[in-house]
């Protein structure tokens, strides 16, 4: 569409003012713009609730909102699996008393229904004719590494290596490992782009708590400092 542009953020983690500020604030999002997610909304951040409503709003505002699947979204959901509590505690212990702290709640049951909804229906990965967006990355040992088998590595792989002759000429996009912002920018031009900047961790390591978002066509970076 003309005049049309296309943004990637990945790993807001609960920042949900960061977000809104590099959204509107930055980027100047418009409905005609595509805007890919690559997972991880929730846990750590102070408002997982507030990033969650704001991702549902957008979508039923008519704005081009793609998420996917991170995989602090899956230790939620299997969290919620039988038997009671499975995986209750992994979830925890990974940032999700501070999504439960946001909802007001003191367990993912009492979490709203919709919220869970919306993260059940999340795509594992969206493809396009220039890139793949993953949350983490793939299996390239894989026959398909698309394929539900891939799902694994799709959620958690951390391995930077990338078999190019298996991404037909397309461009691997993710988030999940933290890195600084000279190594994201060191990357804008391979073959794996790789977007997450520790939004919540600008305390504990170097060049890192922003919140980043690439424009596909000029290869720009906005980064957002986290404001909460």
């Amino acid at each position: 569409m003309p005049g049309s542009r296309t943004f990637v953020i990945a790993d807001i983690h609960g920042c949900c003012r960061t977000f809104r500020r590099l959204l509107f604030d930055m980027l100047h999002l418009k409905k005609n713009d595509t805007l890919y997610l690559l997972g991880d909304y929730i846990d750590r951040g102070s408002d997982s609730k507030g990033v969650i409503e704001n991702i549902m709003e957008m979508q039923a505002n008519g704005y081009d909102t793609r998420p996917i699947k991170g995989n602090h979204e899956h230790l939620l959901l299997e969290s919620l699996r039988a038997p009671p509590n499975r995986g209750l505690a992994e979830w925890l212990d990974n940032g999700g008393y501070a999504t439960l702290k946001s909802y007001g709640v003191t367990h993912p049951l009492e979490i709203p229904f919709e919220h869970i909804q919306f993260m059940l229906s999340l795509p594992l990965y969206y493809v396009t004719d220039t890139h793949i967006f993953v949350h983490a990355g793939l299996d390239f040992d894989l026959d398909e590494p698309l394929s539900q088998e891939g799902e694994n590595a799709m959620l958690w792989k951390r391995s930077t290596e990338v078999d190019e002759s298996r991404l037909a000429g397309r461009i691997l996009v993710s988030g999940h490992t933290p890195l600084p912002l000279s190594s994201i920018k060191q990357r804008l031009t391979g073959p794996h782009i790789r977007l997450d900047n520790g939004c919540v961790y600008g305390d504990l390591l170097p060049e890192m708590g922003s919140l980043v978002a690439l424009e596909l066509m000029s290869d720009r970076l906005f980064v957002q400092e986290n404001i909460g």
